[in-house]
């Protein structure tokens, strides 16, 4: 089975939510407004939390093949987990940040993502199968919006998109998702954490292609031909709780909606639902760490 880009698969969810439930602890020592860097005139305290951590993480969700596919399904996987807390490189989850780039109101790190692979969709029989895509790019977080309802941080990332079957790789465009993502912890008096998210996004016509075009040998009497184009693919809103109840397990519930109306390919015949709907959720367990402390 081939999915998308995107926050739609396990795989997605699960790089996400991991975001989400390894960052309760690395930044929660770190005073809001105050620069991450160290100074030169006071060293470095350790903040109680270990250098790194390593585990695995498991998840499963049932979700649309690709954006705006009609047709779901069943999907699981299982992952590493590394965190490392260094000075000034640090792994959290989805992202690698380097502290050197960073202020009280911006940050500059990458972001990654992943998805699974989509066949057998009825929409697309007699066409190549999609296969698993993998992203990576450069991520601005601007954390200055203290004046807004719950605090959000605007996360800006553009990601360079590949496929790969494990024998070749290829590239797939870019795309560009901002993000608006809020964080309440110990939501309804109970100690999870509840994070919200809402993430327009547009992808080059390459991208665009990859999940809509219709050549006109694979035209039929019920699929025409159809030239995709770059632009705006459609937005997502994404809930998830979160809870690290013991030091070494964690879990997580996610569900996403993403409207595809509007989309600058609605009218492919690819694309045949409007809105799609996915749920997931796992366990992210890190029995491994180091004896030596991260410093804040």
């Amino acid at each position: 089975m081939k999915m998308p880009l995107k926050m739609h698969t396990p795989l997605a969810c699960l790089l996400a939510s991991l975001a989400s439930v390894t960052s309760l602890n690395t930044w929660a020592t770190t005073p809001t407004g105050t620069p991450h860097a160290p100074t030169h005139t006071t060293p470095p305290t350790p903040t109680g939390l270990p250098l790194w951590e390593a585990g695995m993480a498991v998840g499963a969700g049932y979700v649309p093949d690709y954006p705006g596919a009609n047709h779901s399904r069943s999907r699981s996987a299982v992952l590493p987990v590394f965190i490392y807390r260094g000075p000034v490189l640090r792994i959290d989850g989805g992202s690698v940040s380097g502290r050197l780039v960073r202020s009280s109101d911006w940050e500059l790190d990458l972001s990654a993502n992943g998805a699974f692979n989509a066949n057998n969709n009825d929409l697309r029989q007699g066409m190549p199968d999609l296969d698993y895509l993998f992203g990576i790019g450069p991520q601005a977080v601007y954390k200055g919006l203290n004046t807004w309802p719950g605090k959000p941080t605007l996360h800006l990332k553009l990601r360079a998109i590949m496929s790969t079957d494990f024998s070749r790789v290829d590239s797939r465009g870019i795309s560009f998702d901002p993000q608006l993502r809020w964080r309440l912890p110990q939501v309804a008096g109970t100690p999870a954490t509840l994070s919200l998210s809402l993430q327009p996004s547009w992808a080059s016509r390459s991208l665009q292609s990859y999940f809509y075009q219709v050549n006109p040998s694979e035209a039929t009497a019920t699929r025409p031909a159809y030239n995709a184009r770059a632009g705006y693919m459609g937005t997502e809103v994404g809930i998830t709780l979160s809870h690290r109840p013991q030091r070494d397990v964690s879990w997580f519930f996610t569900a996403r909606l993403m409207s595809l109306h509007g989309a600058v390919n609605t009218p492919s015949p690819l694309l045949r639902d409007k809105s799609n709907f996915s749920v997931g959720a796992g366990v992210v367990w890190t029995p491994w760490r180091s004896g030596s402390k991260a410093t804040d």
